[in-house]
């Protein structure tokens, strides 16, 4: 049989608890001043677990991870809050309060299945002209043959609540008093604005 294999020729040093604490204030200080925290308002156990996941966060570089980290946090038991949670993180407090809230399994499905990026808006204030040009030359237009035209020539795909909000954001129910011919129509004489868009 042949030799053992070697152990790694550089011995890893272990840092003596001076060495840690320096360290921890090390990565703690800037951190609070970049994100307006106070130090004073964390004990130092509470310190510790932010230097820790702090340290992790940035040697991992996985924002699933990142997630899991501030899911840990959040339920940890120290009571840290969602600013330095979020804060640790990179995310912001209100995604924090929002993942605080997933069971486990939630956390999990989302973490395996992650939704790409922020919602996109449906309509912009720029669609507006394009809208109110098809219901003046279309004054007879259904809810469908609305839908129909935005998502065929603007795009984004909406449903009927999402496109009475549009037209009351955008004052595009005045045009109800128009003369409007056939059953149900999207802007009548007979349904006033507000019922449009409630």
């Amino acid at each position: 049989m042949g030799e053992p294999a070697a152990a790694s020729t550089t011995p890893r040093l272990k840092r003596t608890r001076e060495q840690r604490k320096a360290r921890r204030n090390e990565v703690l200080a800037p951190w609070a001043v970049a994100n307006r925290l106070s130090l004073d308002d964390l004990d130092p156990g509470q310190q510790w677990v932010v230097f820790a996941a702090i340290e992790f966060v940035s040697f991992c570089g996985i924002p699933a991870l990142a997630r899991i980290v501030g899911y840990f946090l959040g339920h940890c038991g120290l009571d840290l809050g969602t600013l330095v949670i979020a804060a640790v993180v990179g995310v912001s407090d209100r995604s924090v309060r929002q993942a605080k809230a997933l069971t486990a399994e939630q956390m999990l499905h989302s973490v395996r299945h992650p939704v790409g990026g922020h919602r996109k808006a449906k309509l912009k204030a720029e669609h507006a002209g394009l809208v109110a040009k098809y219901l003046v030359e279309h004054p007879g237009a259904r809810v469908k043959n609305v839908l129909d035209f935005v998502s065929t020539q603007i795009g984004p795909k909406l449903d009927r609540l999402t496109l009475r909000r549009y037209l009351k954001r955008y004052g595009l129910g005045c045009l109800r008093n128009m003369e409007i011919a056939g059953p149900a129509p999207l802007l009548s004489v007979e349904r006033s604005t507000e019922e449009l868009s409630s």
